[in-house]
């Protein structure tokens, strides 16, 4: 995940959205799920846990596809 970097951070559900979004533009990206990792360690729950990156290259054009969907959270 070198040249990756956080696009987004939120529920699951809304992650949900925004990795459709992504899908649907050919936008490539990695998910990490706080949430999952938390509960398989026995600490229960987080609330805004699951976090997607995208490469840098691509990071202003997927920020824009988010933005028109009401989903980009700065």
């Amino acid at each position: 995940m070198e040249n990756h970097v956080e696009l987004f951070v939120g529920t699951p559900t809304t992650a949900l959205a925004v990795k459709n979004i992504l899908e649907q533009n050919n936008i490539e990206f990695v998910e990490r799920n706080d949430i999952n990792s938390a509960i398989a360690a026995g600490f229960g729950m987080a609330d805004k846990a699951t976090h997607i990156f995208v490469e840098q290259d691509v990071l202003e054009a997927a920020k824009e596809l988010l933005a028109k969907n009401d989903l980009y959270n700065d």
